[in-house]
């Protein structure tokens, strides 16, 4: 599986429910060393946004005018981080987890990565 296939497909919580969509990938360079002498990279987890139609554009995190991450947040509805070991199954439209929409933490919360 490509990384893209991920974007785009609905993620489902333990019950079920649309969360919302997979907007962006976070990958983390701690993987086994290549020939290249860097380390792999690894998928560390999923960005989710409620309204799944929205590309991300950095302005969903801590940076960028006020105004204007006040304008991306109400378009794309809450934005919340899934942790790759929290990812349960993965069919061709949807990601399902084993959490549910209230246990997920909001990106906001998290510091800049």
């Amino acid at each position: 599986m490509r990384l893209n296939d991920l974007l785009g497909r609905r993620v489902l919580d333990t019950h079920g429910g649309v969360i919302g969509g997979v907007a962006d990938v976070r990958l983390v360079q701690d993987g086994p060393m290549l020939v290249s002498m860097q380390r792999a990279l690894r998928v560390d987890g999923l960005i989710v946004v409620e309204n799944r139609a929205t590309r991300l554009f950095g302005y969903e995190r801590h940076v960028g005018p006020e105004l204007l991450r006040r304008l991306v947040h109400w378009r794309l509805g809450e934005v919340w981080y899934l942790p790759w070991d929290d990812v349960e199954d993965i069919t061709d439209d949807a990601v399902t987890t084993n959490r549910g929409r209230t246990d997920l933490h909001r990106l906001e919360d998290f510091a800049r990565y």
